[in-house]
């Protein structure tokens, strides 16, 4: 896999495409569109790729880093709003600004009231390119039967579809038996791919969620989740990456041996 999801929740795991984010020089996960094709289908998100091209990928990245933005203001930082800025003007020289009035927030959508008067403009704009995103169609979910085909032949050929044990029977096409072997379909463009992260993005960012954002203990890492543990002291990404390497370093420190002295010669 190209891809890491430690948070359990998508629009989160998706900012984690870029890594060490306070590094001089910080992780890029999503380089080509390919990677992205891959994040998609890695995630879960879609059952094959949907073919992104450039535009995907530059839609994608100014998307990622407006939510980024926003989160970073939600922990109560503003560092990140320089970086929505200069992503957003970006996007406006490739022809992909967000348009100047907020499109019709989607559920609970943050709303422009929350990036009112006295906030930096950068805020409003990644308020703009999130509701925008989530304002796209969603994902195509299908239910795909086995031997559904078959029974609307016969539906359509006048027969009731069933088997020998009768109507519902557990033999028949359309019966326990055909359903027990049902699984979802995923399918769509890479712009419906993002439109979900963006939804669930909004939820998070417009709902009770907010208050259990938090960002990883390790400094090197800047990967933010949502904190649901009892009691809320969960202070890792994800323990068996960030969480071991944070007590492995701190368990060598504390047994690092101490440079022996020179004993001095008695006279």
């Amino acid at each position: 896999m190209n891809h890491a999801f430690p948070c359990g929740t998508l629009a989160l795991d998706f900012l984690g495409t870029l890594r060490a984010r306070r590094n001089p020089v910080p992780a890029e996960k999503l380089g080509t569109p390919g990677l992205l094709d891959d994040w998609f289908v890695e995630s879960g998100m879609f059952d094959a790729a949907p073919h992104a091209d450039e535009a995907d990928l530059a839609a994608a990245l100014e998307l990622r880093e407006s939510l980024y933005a926003l989160v970073e203001e939600r922990l109560g930082g503003r560092a990140a709003l320089a970086a929505a800025a200069e992503a957003t003007e970006a996007g406006a020289r490739a022809g992909s600004a967000a348009p100047a009035a907020l499109t019709a927030p989607v559920g609970s959508a943050v709303s422009a009231a929350s990036a009112g008067a006295g906030e930096p403009a950068a805020l409003a704009a990644a308020v703009a390119v999130l509701n925008r995103h989530a304002a796209a169609p969603p994902v195509v979910v299908q239910l795909d039967v086995a031997g559904v085909a078959g029974v609307a032949r016969a539906a359509g050929a006048g027969g009731v579809g069933v088997g020998a044990s009768g109507a519902g029977g557990e033999d028949g096409a359309g019966g326990a038996g055909a359903l027990g072997s049902a699984v979802t379909r995923r399918s769509g463009t890479a712009a419906r791919g993002l439109a979900a992260v963006a939804r669930e993005a909004v939820e998070i960012l417009g709902g009770p969620d907010a208050a259990l954002l938090r960002e990883c203990g390790r400094p090197e890492c800047t990967q933010v989740y949502l904190d649901r543990s009892r009691g809320h002291r969960r202070e890792w990404c994800a323990m068996r990456t960030c969480g071991n390497r944070v007590k492995v370093s701190a368990y060598r420190s504390r047994h690092r041996t101490a440079p022996t002295s020179t004993p001095t010669p008695h006279a």
